[in-house]
């Protein structure tokens, strides 16, 4: 007879993504965004002409991305645009496009941002919250114990890759990596983390 494993939450939730969050100093110019310059010749018929209200396309995109502002997205790209923040920017835009649900257009974004920095934590770390979304465990599980080696003390990559390894049925694997997530986050509400290692201590 298959035994069931039950769980605390069912099924358990992994957490969520990381964003990039960094200042840049470069000022946007409104020619950027199709704006006439105010000291090129006048607006016609009193055309309004809008700034940013940062100083930075990356920082304005991090400030309507927290905002839930569609906008975020158009500055993300001119931040890339302009090679302001790009590898960045990349991150986030693939944060976006998971939350829309566009994960093929996510992991292009994400996997466009290790091409220029193969060692970004944040995108392995998202990237492999895409592909455990897909259901794509393999490779859920080497991106966050990439991102675990980059950074060994962010909590949230033992718990998402506890969480893959109970999917793969690795019950042992999956108490060492929750176990890990407790130990590097001994402030938080471990109440679910406790009783996943409790459960899961009766099947490894």
């Amino acid at each position: 007879m298959v035994r069931i494993v039950k769980f605390p939450v069912s099924p358990p939730e992994k957490l969520g993504p990381k964003k990039v969050r960094k200042k840049k100093n470069r000022k946007p110019d409104p020619e950027d965004f199709g704006q006439l310059n105010l000291f090129a010749q006048p607006p016609k018929e009193g055309k309004v002409v809008s700034f940013p209200q940062s100083d930075s396309f990356f920082e304005e995109a991090l400030i309507l991305d927290e905002e839930g502002n569609p906008e975020a997205e158009k500055f993300y790209l001119l931040a890339i645009k302009n090679k302001e923040s790009e590898v960045d920017a990349y991150c986030n835009l693939g944060i976006l496009k998971s939350q829309q649900n566009d994960l093929a257009k996510s992991i292009d974004y994400l996997t466009k941002c290790l091409e220029l920095e193969p060692r970004h934590f944040e995108a392995h770390y998202n990237l492999a919250n895409v592909y455990s979304d897909m259901g794509n465990y393999k490779l859920s599980k080497t991106h966050y114990e990439v991102s675990i080696n980059i950074d060994p003390d962010f909590p949230n990559s033992y718990y998402n890759l506890g969480l893959v390894l109970i999917s793969m049925k690795a019950y042992k694997e999956a108490i060492e990596a929750i176990d890990q997530y407790i130990q590097c986050s001994p402030d938080g509400d471990l109440k679910v983390a406790n009783e996943l290692i409790k459960t899961l201590k009766s099947f490894a």
